[in-house]
């Protein structure tokens, strides 16, 4: 309902727009001798006057309504054909009609505006008290004319609106493109790099292998050692493959498809499970603040992800000098959901924040990761096409902030 109002308000809006529809209805009025002219966007179940000259206080202003039911445009809607009426009192076909009774019309003319495509737009009308003479060719003719042109010019507008949305939609895209060929510059550069370090250990490793099978008297300690590192080159090598599915697969899922209601509560409480050994090591409180337990609508793989790498990174990059305190928050702030987690940890320098979103990008040489968790958040955010917003200072904390649209 509130979409097909818009689409009224900015057809009205449209007629306002064409410089030519005073000097039209001036026109209208000067040849037929009324008082009264206007230009209606007539639907299946409103009158709207988009455009008015009121010579005689007719008393409809542009943007005023009569109830369609009790005008003759309702029946110029269905029919697509003009109305004419020198004199109400002497017509046969309308003396008895309703409308000029409402209204007290004596004469009246009314064409029909239909688009260039067939659309029924709605008429260009005159009315008045008093006879007129106006079932004439000058006058028809003259009323036909107007009403070609203002088809011609909303056509127009609407080409022009069309166009002008096509080249935002191309822009945006082309923006996208951009963003997307940056990432995967990026990708293909750190993907690559990743996967390098770990191969060239276990290449290394294998021949430090070989050369001590290859020795007389092998070094079973030696040998057990090298294998530990090789088992351990090939894990990071395997989470290295694991994260870039990841972004791939957060890249390929349509949030929107797969959305769906989601208790925060619930939620929160399976990933303490996931999350126990961090929490248990460190005694880290973590609480929720949410008024309505369903009032999320998203998709709940994609919504898991992102609150686990915001929690586990609330809990990885803790202070020691303070238990650990994480407070999760979900609610409404003008009209759009928020979700924030806020921790009391080590905090991200500023000079580094610029940085925080990026793909293996790591500020903590302490912990272990991959570098790639945020960057995944920030991707899920963006497809859902939401905003994430990021305040930390050193040694205080940090608080992620997901606007959800």
């Amino acid at each position: 309902m509130i979409e097909v109002q818009d689409e009224l308000i900015k057809e009205i809006e449209a007629v306002r727009q064409i410089p030519i529809v005073p000097t039209m209805l001036e026109v209208v009025c000067q040849i037929t001798g009324m008082g009264f002219a206007a230009i209606a966007r007539v639907t299946d179940n409103r009158w709207i006057a988009c455009s008015v000259r009121d010579e005689v206080d007719f008393g409809l202003k542009e943007g005023g309504e009569l109830k369609i039911e009790t005008t003759l445009c309702n029946e110029i809607r269905d029919s697509r054909q003009p109305i004419v009426i020198d004199h109400v009192a002497e017509d046969p076909d309308f003396k008895h009609h309703h409308t000029p009774k409402i209204y007290g019309l004596q004469s009246y003319i009314s064409i029909p505006i239909i688009l260039k495509d067939g659309t029924f737009f709605g008429t260009l009308c005159a009315i008045s008290s008093k006879p007129a003479k106006v079932k004439n060719t000058k006058v028809i003719g003259t009323f036909n004319m107007f009403a070609e042109l203002l088809s011609f010019h909303l056509q127009s507008f609407d080409l022009l609106e069309r166009s002008y949305s096509a080249n935002l939609e191309l822009e945006q895209k082309n923006k996208i493109l951009t963003t997307a060929n940056i990432d995967l510059d990026t990708f293909v550069f750190t993907a690559s790099h990743d996967l390098k370090s770990p191969v060239n250990n276990i290449r290394g490793l294998i021949d430090a292998l070989s050369g001590s099978v290859a020795q007389d008297k092998l070094d079973r300690k030696k040998i057990h050692q090298i294998i530990d590192m090789m088992k351990s080159s090939v894990d990071r090598l395997g989470i290295t493959l694991d994260d870039l599915t990841t972004v791939v697969e957060a890249d390929r899922d349509n949030a929107a498809e797969n959305a769906e209601q989601i208790n925060i509560f619930e939620l929160v409480e399976d990933l303490k499970q996931d999350l126990d050994s961090l929490i248990e090591e460190s005694d880290a409180r973590i609480e929720v603040d949410c008024e309505d337990t369903n009032v999320l609508n998203f998709s709940k793989k994609n919504f898991r992800s992102i609150l686990f790498n915001l929690l586990s990174n609330a809990l990885k990059y803790r202070s020691p000098e303070r238990i650990p305190e994480v407070l999760i928050r979900l609610h409404k702030n003008d009209g759009k959901l928020q979700l924030s987690v806020k921790d009391n940890g080590l905090g991200i320098p500023a000079d580094k924040q610029d940085k925080l979103f990026t793909m293996f990008e790591r500020f903590h040489a302490h912990v272990e990761g991959s570098g790639i968790g945020l960057y995944i958040v920030k991707r899920m955010i963006d497809n859902a096409e939401g905003q994430i917003e990021v305040d930390s200072s050193p040694d205080k904390g940090t608080t992620f902030t997901i606007i959800f649209n």
